[in-house]
């Protein structure tokens, strides 16, 4: 088996099996890094799973002073704006990120958001 198929295979078990579980507030570097990977993979549909998994976390119950979820949903917002080249919407999302990292004083999202071009 290629390598390439073999990391999509892993990819689409991984997907359905940690789909459904990945609303939860514990569960934002968990989103976020199956949406970067589809957002760097960028195989037929993984634009508009990225998406349903952004959407969702977005509308999962949350405490509204649970700021990493927020700072996590403005980072994958803009990288999905990113990745649809939206050229309005990704500067606001990508600004409005690197304000809030620095606001919070997040250092690792901080130097992630400065290297948002």
């Amino acid at each position: 088996m290629e390598t390439g198929t073999l990391y999509t295979t892993s990819l689409q078990r991984s997907r359905s099996s940690i789909l459904p579980h990945l609303t939860f507030p514990a569960h934002q570097p968990d989103n976020a890094v199956l949406v970067e990977t589809l957002l760097d993979r960028r195989a037929d549909g993984d634009v508009a799973e990225a998406e349903t998994v952004v959407e969702q976390l977005a509308a999962a119950p949350a405490d509204d002073r649970l700021v990493i979820r927020d700072i996590w949903l403005l980072r994958l917002r803009a990288l999905l704006a990113q990745a649809h080249s939206d050229e309005a919407a990704y500067p606001d999302y990508r600004d409005r990120y690197r304000d809030m990292a620095r606001t919070l004083g997040f250092e690792g999202h901080i130097a992630w958001a400065e290297e948002m071009p």
